[in-house]
């Protein structure tokens, strides 16, 4: 909704021209085009972040110098009036492989990613490897607080032991199990594992009671789940219990 309130605006990409609204994420609409970005952070339900940096393209602003081109990630970078794209030049392509070797060596067995660097030419790092399963690219913790509100995810420490946890690495009471982060997680490194009693997310330390149907008898969700989205939604506490037509009637 908030792309169609923008005014539509031409920028060239790779030669050809496109139409987009203005100031709306770039990479959205070149992949809406058809090209192919290499990415792993970006997922259009929240905002971008520009973590993975695999998105990189090469471009030349309105009232630049035609030769003047910048580096940037596309997924952050807003479309502009008379901008141009470079996405396949020779330094864009390299600064790719860069990044797709650095990221192999941070989660060298990562089915993922070895998948992406190879689509690149990456087949080995030079790089030492670290066997990490995590590409810190924070889009369990953007999902988790964008959309679910649960805000049960988030970076912790810095540099090299930077990584993503639940506040200050406990079992998190904010986790409603939803399921959220795992759907998200470009690199399957987030783990739902359920039976018919409880649904555990062992990453977060949370292990939580489903609720059982009393039409079908069956498990479909957290007990804690439902009863945060019925507060927050103002349901009645037995919403989640009547059949559909009872609640066409209501």
């Amino acid at each position: 909704m908030e792309a169609m309130k923008k005014k539509p605006v031409l920028i060239t990409v790779d030669g050809r021209q496109i139409e987009a609204p203005e100031e709306t994420n770039l990479l959205s609409h070149l992949l809406d085009a058809g090209l192919d970005i290499p990415n792993l952070c970006y997922h259009e339900a929240v905002r971008p972040y520009g973590a993975c940096r695999l998105c990189l393209v090469e471009v030349n602003q309105k009232g630049w110098k035609p030769e003047w081109r910048k580096i940037s990630t596309s997924c952050n970078f807003p479309v502009l009036e008379g901008l141009t794209v470079y996405t396949d030049s020779d330094k864009v392509l390299r600064h790719r492989r860069l990044v797709a070797e650095l990221l192999l060596a941070r989660c060298p067995r990562s089915a993922e990613v070895r998948e992406m660097a190879e689509r690149l030419g990456v087949e080995r790092t030079r790089l030492r490897e670290q066997d990490e399963d995590c590409i810190l690219c924070g889009l369990c913790a953007r999902v988790c607080a964008e959309i679910v509100g649960a805000h049960a995810i988030t970076f912790n420490a810095r540099g090299g032991r930077k990584g993503l946890s639940t506040p200050f690495a406990e079992p998190s009471r904010e986790c409603i199990a939803c399921g959220a982060c795992v759907f998200v997680c470009p690199v399957s490194c987030i783990k739902l594992v359920q039976d018919e009693s409880t649904r555990t997310i062992d990453r977060w330390g949370v292990s939580l009671e489903m609720a059982v149907s009393k039409r079908t008898g069956l498990p479909f969700a957290p007990r804690k789940q439902l009863d945060g989205f019925a507060l927050r939604a103002g349901l009645p506490p037995d919403f989640y219990d009547v059949a559909p037509g009872e609640i066409e009637r209501r």
